[in-house]
């Protein structure tokens, strides 16, 4: 193989490489993004559930409850009777999160966080406390949602608008004065109180943690990369065995053909057999044709070339005749001084016309020239100058 072919074929398979790991990797990160909004909508949706669950329960309480128990607490309980087990919806709700996660092990955050809050459980941290000064400043705020880290963790954080003050919380949070006395004991009267009806006291703040999530998403990565390098594992070798089959070898068949027909001319007119791709039994009929033109031009040619040898071999024959006639005919010939006759190479004496008709293509033809007439036959001739024309 030459490394021309080598080169264009390994370059084909480095283009198809190089496009099925860009289009894995990217089916890759596009399946993990989609993952990830997955899990980030389904981290919402559980906030939303644990968020509308515990506004139902404060509505259940502010609503319902606290105001039939208060009608019943003052028949039998004093101004300073405090029990948050029911009169605070906040207290409830941390209670029954406890139990909750006691039972689930689900691992999520909820706090009703609040600045200067009664209970330190509920005091608002430095992320909670700004947004909660956000929500002071704008009332069209409602909500956000972040992705934090704390602690090595990654949590999906949900802040939302928490309750406003109502008539039926202001005997707890209006002056220490007018609240219970044993609560004001229990909790002291600096937190919690001066607040007003209507008043933004809270925001709700879930983290929801994603660690089941992120965990899936890194198998779902893991899987997906294994079976992309298995596909491509396969497809390289798929595509070795093809360029092999339906490349390499009609490629090498014809290369072997071409230097048979270079290196030796008798082979002119081989054929190669019929292909089983279109592509290359195109090829293969025009390298036959090529063939077969090739062999009949060489035979066309070498029979001109017998021909015209044979000719030059009879024209030279011919000249050489021609030459050995003049050599002949060189030189000093023996000639009578009275009759003329010419000795030829065997010393033989023949007459000139014999000689020169012998020894080249001339012809003779007998006349007699004016002096001889005269002289043979003079009165023939004396009549015929008498009657010539005198000028």
């Amino acid at each position: 193989m030459s490394s021309r072919k080598w080169h264009a074929r390994s370059l084909l398979i480095l283009a198809v490489v190089f496009s099925f790991v860009f289009t894995g990797a990217s089916l890759a990160v596009v399946g993990y993004d989609l993952l990830r909004q997955e899990a980030l909508r389904e981290a919402e949706k559980d906030a939303r559930f644990i968020l509308e669950r515990n506004l139902a329960i404060h509505s259940y309480f502010a609503h319902q409850l606290k105001p039939r128990v208060f009608e019943l607490a003052a028949k039998v309980a004093g101004p300073d009777y405090f029990e948050p087990a029911w009169m605070s919806s906040t207290y409830a709700i941390r209670g029954i999160d406890q139990h909750f996660h006691a039972l689930t092990k689900s691992g999520y955050y909820y706090k009703e966080c609040a600045v200067n809050a009664r209970s330190p459980h509920n005091e608002a941290d430095p992320y909670e406390r700004s947004f909660i000064e956000e929500l002071k400043t704008d009332p069209t705020l409602m909500e956000r949602s972040a992705i934090r880290v704390l602690d090595g963790q990654t949590f999906f954080v949900y802040l939302r608008r928490g309750e406003t003050m109502e008539p039926s919380c202001l005997r707890c949070h209006s002056e220490p004065t007018l609240a219970p006395g044993k609560m004001v004991a229990q909790y002291g009267p600096e937190r919690g109180f001066h607040r007003q009806e209507g008043e933004l006291v809270s925001a709700i703040s879930i983290r929801i943690p994603m660690v089941q999530a992120l965990a899936t998403q890194k198998r779902f990565a893991i899987k997906l990369s294994v079976l992309l390098l298995a596909g491509l594992l396969i497809t390289v070798a798929i595509m070795f065995a093809a360029l092999s089959v339906l490349y390499q070898r009609p490629l090498d068949q014809m290369r072997r053909q071409a230097r048979r027909l270079a290196d030796d001319p008798s082979r002119l007119g081989l054929q190669i057999p019929p292909q089983s791709m279109q592509e290359w039994e195109e090829l293969a009929r025009d390298f036959n044709l090529m063939s077969a033109n090739l062999k009949t031009s060489h035979d066309d040619l070498e029979e001109r070339v017998r021909i015209r040898t044979a000719q030059l071999s009879a024209k030279t024959q011919e000249l050489q005749e021609s030459l050995d006639q003049v050599r002949q005919l060189s030189g000093l010939l023996p000639i009578c001084s009275n009759c003329k006759k010419i000795r030829d190479d065997s010393g033989y004496w023949r007459r000139i016309e014999e000689y020169l008709s012998h020894h080249t293509q001339a012809q003779f033809s007998h006349g007699i020239c004016p002096d001889c007439a005269r002289k043979l036959y003079p009165d023939l001739m004396a009549s015929l100058d008498e009657t010539k024309p005198k000028g």
